[in-house]
């Protein structure tokens, strides 16, 4: 990380805000974890892969354990603006089986506030990242005032939690803020739902037109859907790798998508990035792999020579 000198403040890359989450993943009949998860660690440790500043603006438990917080630091990642509170850390069951995902939270961390945000540091991007609504709209609002180039996943806004902890989808009312978001990612089950139903090219149209200058649209293997208002729809391939664990893939995608977009300004090289990144995660349980420098290149150049237009 940039040392701070003297009156000077420092600037990073990217800042993440969301909670950092403890992941339990169920898949094939064996768990895993806990792990630590949420956009803040995958976008995080993504950008960091590319030899980018982080600092996570998040709250977590006591459980959540010092050592957990050094493993941020010995990568490289800040974790100044993270909070520790009294309420256990916010914490995912996560099952899949028969091409699907069942999710539990069995705890949630205190909410993050507007105290937490106004001392944040400056950033060239600020990702914002909720997993399950404990970012409010005025907080959003706040952060969308900020001279940063502002990347969005409302994964968390779209999620509400039945009475034993389940996961169940919602109506997300805060359309409004999109139209101060620079790059949105979402999922095809979530495109649907903010875009009332519609799918393909017409729902990321309508979905362009509350705001976002790009969307990605993740679709698993079958590659990222870009979309830009001044450049039209390209389909990003995915990276044929052997997938062991897809959690947290589409947080890398937009992780490093954010801190290539910010450098050059391609947009089919940066999704290419992302996407090569997200190849490296799916290939172990948890935040194990991102890849190297040299290596995301090479995955990146054969995913990019697929990109085609829409």
């Amino acid at each position: 990380m940039q040392e701070k000198e003297e009156g000077q403040p420092v600037t990073v890359d990217l800042a993440i805000v969301g909670h950092i989450v403890l992941d339990y993943i169920t898949r094939e009949g064996r768990t895993h974890g806990p792990k630590v998860g949420g956009p803040c660690t995958y976008a995080g440790m993504a950008a960091r892969a590319l030899g980018a500043s982080v600092a996570l603006v998040s709250r977590v438990g006591g459980d959540f354990g010092y050592r957990r917080l050094i493993w941020f630091r010995t990568h490289g990642i800040s974790v100044r603006h993270v909070r520790v509170t009294d309420s256990a850390t916010t914490c995912f069951r996560i099952d899949y089986r028969n091409g699907g995902r069942r999710m539990q939270v069995t705890s949630r961390c205190e909410l993050i506030g507007r105290q937490d945000i106004t001392t944040i540091p400056l950033s060239k991007a600020i990702h914002i990242g909720p997993v399950i609504q404990e970012i409010s709209q005025s907080v959003t609002r706040m952060l969308l005032e900020r001279d940063s180039v502002i990347g969005l996943d409302p994964q968390g806004y779209l999620r509400r939690l039945a009475h034993d902890g389940t996961v169940l989808a919602k109506k997300w009312l805060g359309l409004s803020v999109l139209r101060k978001v620079d790059v949105l990612k979402v999922a095809e089950d979530e495109l649907q739902a903010i875009a009332g139903g519609t799918t393909g090219r017409i729902a990321l149209r309508r979905l362009g037109r509350l705001g976002p200058e790009i969307i990605l649209l993740t679709r698993g293997p079958k590659g990222t859907t870009l979309w830009s208002r001044e450049e039209g729809a390209f389909h990003i391939p995915a990276y044929d790798a052997i997938v062991q664990d897809p959690t947290g893939a589409g947080d890398a995608l937009i992780g490093a998508f954010l801190v290539t977009w910010i450098r050059s300004g391609d947009l089919l090289w940066s999704a290419s990035v992302g996407s090569a990144v997200a190849s490296f995660v799916v290939e172990m349980f948890g935040p194990a792999s991102f890849g190297t420098q040299r290596h995301i290149e090479s995955r990146a150049r054969r995913i990019f020579d697929g990109t085609a237009r829409l």
